[in-house]
């Protein structure tokens, strides 16, 4: 399946880069870390639940398709910045990091989902899956940011969907937004390390 271009300008980092040392220039190191904490508690926030008819979502790109899930599911988008291997493992789980503290399974769905990989770049980031906790993170090649979209979008799944994603999806939109379903996400058996044998 292929997505539909869009004409949107990529950012301008050396704009944001200027903007953000004009506005830090007069502060002392103590209030810049204050207004950067109180930033990203804001944008840890957790939206408030959507509508019936409304799906709150989380896209991200994944082998040059754009994906979403519902961000009820989602605890943080953070950038991976290191993993351990874990011998023993399907291709598809990448290995183990720790974010703030906590031990997360890192899983590539574009290996699950049999899609084109690639490795880690500047873009790349982990979306943190949980119900009430953070369970695991799942890599992708570029956050894209939210929206929110009418429930009755998202179509059933069309059968050019690989079959080892299938059980996976909610549906996708007419403009190729692949929706993923987070609770069967977070209850499939093949994301789980099972410490218990050792691995």
């Amino acid at each position: 399946m292929t997505t539909r271009k869009t004409d949107r300008l990529p950012p301008d980092w050396e704009a944001i880069r200027a903007a953000v040392a004009r506005s830090t220039a007069t502060k002392t190191p103590a209030q810049v870390r204050a207004i950067m904490n109180a930033r990203a508690r804001k944008l840890a926030a957790r939206p408030a639940p959507a509508t019936g008819d409304q799906l709150a979502l989380a896209i991200f790109e994944l082998a040059g398709e754009r994906y979403a899930v519902e961000l009820r599911w989602v605890h943080e988008v953070a950038r991976l910045t290191d993993y351990t291997p874990v011998p023993g493992t399907p291709d598809y789980i990448v290995g183990l990091t720790s974010l703030r503290g906590e031990i997360l399974a890192v899983i590539d769905l574009r290996r699950l989902f049999e899609l084109t990989t690639s490795g880690l770049g500047d873009q790349s980031r982990l979306v943190v899956l949980g119900d009430r906790h953070a369970e695991f993170g799942i890599l992708v090649d570029r956050a894209l940011g939210a929206a929110t979209i009418p429930a009755a979008g998202v179509l059933v799944t069309p059968p050019g969907i690989a079959r080892t994603a299938r059980s996976c999806v909610r549906g996708v939109t007419e403009d190729a937004l692949i929706v993923l379903d987070g609770k069967a996400l977070l209850s499939d058996p093949r994301l789980v390390i099972d410490q218990s044998e050792g691995t």
